[in-house]
């Protein structure tokens, strides 16, 4: 099982006295009693990752973790990633919010193999933006022209009703109709350009990872974009996983099912690799 080597991880109740042990088992120590009580993962029913905290619901017990119980960031990362590989290994039903990277319960405990690439980086805001923008605009571009020209049509055939059609003022109406189709256009796209950094920023706010150091591998094998305080080197996201990818200027994107797993920067790698990093996502994906 990928991450398999991940240790238990301890969090503490301030509230309530509760000890919670998150790792093979989920265990709960309270208060006056000297024997945990201990749900093994098959017995869960429902594990709900939040912006704020980790809902573990046992059918007859419901268990809430928020993020600020646990001692640092990495030991919630760690529960986090325990969680998503027990869910992978019981199949109980998982919730959680859109994530910049893929979940560990995609991952397969395999080594990268002779040809392979790393880096670390933390994601860069304006870099990871301008890639939602970037694919913002290949699905705008056909839609743009095409409400420009509905406007341009639209407004000559006001301006006609209007004013009238003569020798005289068509070569006014014409410029006036494509100024209005082509104004309606820039700011349908200025709109759409605020949106995508909008959802960038709720994206990155309810993906608790997307401030911390990550670890990017590039191999034959399969590839990996994981937290470095819990990526231990051996574990890829197998290509089949994947389906496609978009590059950028600035960096990789891969997709599976039309939504985005992982956005690879370029800059985490040294320069000179990055002919070969291409290659390699080229040989197992399409590019879109």
């Amino acid at each position: 099982m990928a991450f398999s080597d991940l240790k238990p991880i301890k969090v503490g109740n301030n509230s309530s006295g509760d000890m919670y042990i998150i790792g093979g088992v989920f265990a709960v120590y309270t208060i006056g009693s000297q024997v945990p009580v201990v749900y093994s993962w098959d017995m869960a029913k429902l594990v709900n990752a939040t912006r704020k905290e980790l809902i573990y619901d046992f059918g007859d017990s419901e268990y809430r973790i928020p993020y600020k119980m646990f001692n640092t960031g990495e030991d919630a990362l760690t529960a986090i990633a325990i969680t998503e590989c027990m869910q992978k290994e019981y199949g109980f039903h998982y919730q959680h919010d859109k994530r910049l990277f893929p979940l560990k319960s995609m991952y397969r405990e395999c080594p990268p193999g002779k040809d392979f690439y790393t880096g670390e980086g933390v994601l860069d805001e304006g870099e990871t933006a301008a890639a939602f923008i970037m694919l913002l605009n290949f699905r705008l571009m056909k839609f743009l022209w095409l409400v420009a020209l509905l406007i341009t049509l639209v407004t000559f055939g006001i301006l006609q009703f209007t004013v009238g059609l003569t020798r005289d003022n068509i070569l006014y109406l014409v410029p006036i109709s494509i100024a209005a189709g082509a104004i309606t256009s820039l700011i349908i796209n200025i709109i759409a350009h605020a949106i995508a950094r909008g959802r960038f920023k709720s994206l990155a706010d309810a993906d608790i990872a997307s401030k911390e150091p990550i670890t990017f591998v590039i191999s034959k094998n399969g590839f990996a974009a994981c937290e470095s305080c819990v990526y231990q080197g051996r574990d890829l996201v197998p290509w089949n996983e994947a389906d496609y990818f978009v590059e950028s200027d600035k960096m990789f994107i891969i997709y599976k099912n039309n939504s985005p797993v992982a956005y690879i920067p370029k800059r985490a790698f040294e320069k000179k690799s990055i002919g070969g990093i291409a290659d390699i996502i080229a040989l197992y994906l399409e590019q879109r």
